[in-house]
This record gives C-alpha cells, sequence and structure tokens, in this order.
C-alpha cells in the first residue's frame, strides 16, 4: 500500500498553497529552539529538511505540509485544533500521531514506545515519521541514539503494508547510520555505557 495522494485534484493546488504558510507557522512555533548537539543550530532546520525529504519521495502536499509541523503539538505548545483550523483536518490528525506520548515514554523506555509506535503508523504517518528519523540518522553525534533508531526501525520487519517508499527510506536510514559509524562521526557520552 502506496502512502495516499490527494483525493480532488483541485483541492491538491490548494493544500499545495498552503506548504509556505506551514514552514512559516513552524519557524514561528520553534522560534527560540536549538538542535541537540554541538553548535547552536535554529531547530527549524529540522522540520524543514524533514519537510524537503517528504517531498522528494511524496507527491501529497499534506504530507508536506505534516512535516513541516510534525513537532508543534510536542515541543511548541500548538494544539490539535490550531492545526485543524489552519492546515485541516488530515494534517493535524497526522501530526498528533506523529506526536510521542512523554508519560509513556518515560514508564515503557524510549526504544520500546517508539517501535509500538512505528508498528502502529498509517502508511501516511510512517512516511513522514521514517523522513524524520533519516534526517536525525545523519545528524546524530551519538553512536547509542543511531544504534536505537536501528533497533526502532527493525520493528517495521513486521509490517506488510509497507511500500517502495518506506522500503527504500528504510534502507536509506539504515545506509546512513552504517557511514556514520565507519567515519568515525559517532560519540560515546559519559551516559551512554
Amino acid at each position: 500500500m502506496s502512502p495516499s495522494l490527494p483525493q480532488n485534484p483541485s483541492n491538491a493546488a490548494n493544500l499545495k498553497a498552503l506548504i509556505p504558510q506551514a514552514a512559516a507557522f513552524a519557524e514561528k512555533a520553534h522560534a527560540r529552539q536549538f538542535r541537540k548537539g554541538p553548535g547552536k543550530v535554529p531547530y527549524f532546520t529540522h522540520p524543514q529538511a524533514v519537510a524537503q525529504l517528504v517531498a522528494k519521495h511524496s507527491s501529497d502536499p499534506e504530507l508536506v505540509i505534516a512535516a513541516y509541523l510534525h513537532d508543534t503539538i510536542e515541543d511548541c505548545h500548538i494544539t490539535f485544533e490550531q492545526l485543524e483550523s489552519q492546515f485541516g483536518k488530515r494534517v493535524a490528525q497526522l501530526v498528533r500521531s506523529l506526536t510521542n506520548d512523554e508519560e509513556l515514554i518515560a514508564s515503557e523506555g524510549k526504544v520500546p514506545y517508539m517501535r509500538d509506535k512505528l508498528s502502529h503508523l498509517s502508511s501516511d504517518a510512517l512516511l513522514v515519521k521514517l523522513c524524520d528519523t533519516l534526517h536525525n540518522t545523519s545528524q546524530s553525534t551519538s553512536l547509542h541514539q543511531v544504534n536505537n533508531y536501528l533497533k526502532i526501525i527493525r520493528v517495521l520487519g513486521n509490517r506488510k503494508d509497507l511500500s517502495d517508499v518506506h522500503r527504500e527510506l528504510i534502507s536509506s536510514i539504515r545506509y546512513t547510520a552504517a557511514a556514520r559509524h565507519s567515519a568515525g562521526a559517532l560519540t560515546i557520552s559519559k551516559n551512554e555505557y
């Protein structure tokens, strides 16, 4: 099953017009946030990169919009209702499905929680999540974190609904992780051993 396309072609043009609005919304929402790691890299560079990856792998504008907004509920105190009113119900639902439940992460552990989450995401949300994971893998300097990404995506071997795009993204994550390992780009922090 491939990620879905917009139902109405004329609606697709209207949705494409919302992409720059979603980018501006996400940039404003993440304005004073920075990526983890060395330097003060503005956080918005992450959803922007994820949206570019999604656009490369899908022609569905709502998936691109959701990619820009994927961390806004979780990190910016943006509500489902705000997203729904500005970007529509499907986008808001995608973002909500991509939002982590911090209480469950604390009780279950991040890797088990994320493995369960990936097992149950819709095909469309999974495409966004895999683009998110690919970007995070390519940017991480932590051996522990990269190894966790590999443990998390391993669960996808049990899913029967993976499209060729999903499989390509999974391969890209594995390849990127292996390249980062062999390049020595990863470090082990004191709390990782």
